[in-house]
């Protein structure tokens, strides 16, 4: 039996909206392009979801990504992103999402978790809120004990690598989860009235 050692493992997020985004300070416009890419830390490649042009400062696309993660990955870059013309992409807000978030410590199998993060523009300003919705699946052929199947959970230990954070020479900025059960549980709510249940 093959037990979680592995040196890869692939992720499903689910962007599902975002919150008071806005361009220089004043709020987009309707009818505005919008659309979020997603990435490792240690990859250039991203995956992208569709655009979304109704939705203006609180666009809305549920839209589940499948990322490939290393096992040193130590971050999910979440980038909210405006098509200003055919040939310019700006960067409306970005949020360094700590892989540890969804994969350290008691996890069962496939858990689903769902996390909002604060977005920052290119001058380290507050620029909204992106919602997630994360869950970790295991790569074929691996199984884990079957308390964990069960629900309970089972320790996972996650290399990480060394990185300066919050101060450091590379100026790095972590993303910040923001626990609100409540405002958490309309999310879920939503979510399950566009995918359903599993």
């Amino acid at each position: 039996m093959a037990y979680a050692e592995f040196s890869s493992r692939t992720i499903e997020i689910t962007v599902i909206s975002g919150e008071n985004l806005q361009v220089r300070g004043k709020p987009i416009k309707s009818k505005s392009d919008l659309f979020v890419t997603v990435r490792s830390d240690l990859q250039n490649d991203s995956v992208r979801t569709k655009i979304d042009r109704d939705g203006a400062g609180f666009p809305r696309w549920n839209e589940k990504l499948v990322v490939d993660l290393s096992m040193h990955a130590a971050f999910v870059i979440v980038e909210v992103c405006l098509r200003v013309s055919s040939r310019k992409i700006k960067i409306v807000g970005t949020a360094r999402v700590p892989v540890a978030d969804f994969t350290a410590g008691y996890l069962p199998e496939s858990h689903l978790q769902f996390l909002s993060y604060r977005l920052r523009d290119k001058r380290g300003d507050r620029n909204g809120v992106v919602n997630l919705s994360v869950r970790v699946k295991m790569a074929a052929g691996v199984e884990l004990p079957s308390l964990q199947k069960q629900g309970i959970g089972v320790q996972v230990t996650v290399p990480m690598p060394e990185t300066k954070i919050h101060g450091g020479s590379r100026g790095v900025v972590t993303g910040i989860p923001i626990w609100n059960f409540s405002y958490r549980s309309i999310l879920f709510s939503s979510y399950i009235n566009i995918h359903g249940k599993d």
